[in-house]
């Protein structure tokens, strides 16, 4: 056991964060993933049973804020130490030098991984908000889901053409973070941009596909990518895509077909 566990998680691994905290072994993200499903499905329900909603307006337009500075950050920085020049949307491996750019490269993985452990705040806010009708399958899934990939990104794959998926997601997650703080801001407005809400879940399922054909080189012999991961990666973007799609329906399409 021990010798499986130290080639998985030691030889395997990016040894530029061993050291780091949270990447050891994924013993604690499983951790964090286990209490939020308690938190979801437990805890917060069986707290707010009988409770007048909580008033987090401001709480949540602060964490709005603080999301899309957070999201532009990191696209700016995988960019310019990356995106902006020195990558190709082909097979791109992983620097796993020191070099300044690689390290870059690597710590606004890591920071991706901080910032998807900061959204699960989102379920918790539904609930406070005694909205159980929004912690839908998808929302838990696609927040579990990212976390675990994360930190499978960060521990193996911490540069290179891995964290292409994390620019995209991150453009996205810019806009759609301004839709919800615009959206707050009241009635008047959220009225006028309103038609936003649809066209960001079709921004999302574009990704999904633009990210399936981009991932799809790792599987190339001569592409130096961890094909495990690839293995698990891409149907995990064909079952996000089928929530997305059926949400879409749901929300949308049905409405209009009434």
């Amino acid at each position: 056991m021990d010798t499986y566990y130290n080639h998985l998680f030691v030889k395997l691994a990016d040894d530029r964060v061993s050291s780091w905290p949270l990447m050891q072994d994924p013993t604690k993200i499983l951790l964090i993933i286990s209490i939020y499903l308690y938190g979801v499905y437990v805890y917060l329900p069986k707290h707010m049973k009988g409770r007048k909603p909580y008033n987090l307006k401001n709480i949540i337009q602060i964490y709005n804020v603080l999301q899309v500075i957070s999201c532009l950050y990191i696209v700016h920085g995988l960019g310019v130490h990356g995106w902006f020049g020195k990558y190709t949307v082909k097979c791109q491996t992983v620097d796993y030098s020191d070099d300044k750019s690689a390290l870059k490269m690597l710590n606004y993985v890591y920071w991706t991984l901080i910032l998807k452990i900061a959204e699960l705040l989102e379920t918790c806010f539904f609930i406070l908000r005694n909205k159980m009708n929004q912690v839908s399958k998808l929302h838990v899934y696609h927040h579990c889901s990212t976390l675990m990939f994360a930190w499978l990104t960060c521990k193996y794959m911490g540069g290179g053409m891995a964290t292409f998926a994390i620019i995209i997601n991150s453009t996205i997650h810019v806009i759609m973070y301004s839709y919800y703080f615009l959206a707050a801001s009241g009635p008047r407005i959220q009225k006028k941009i309103s038609w936003v809400k649809p066209k960001i879940t079709m921004m999302q399922m574009v990704q999904f596909w633009v990210l399936l054909l981009h991932s799809v080189q790792a599987l190339h012999p001569d592409c130096n990518m961890p094909k495990l991961l690839a293995y698990i990666f891409l149907p995990n973007l064909a079952i996000l895509f089928g929530f997305f799609l059926n949400f879409y329906f749901k929300s949308y399409t049905s409405k209009k077909l009434q």
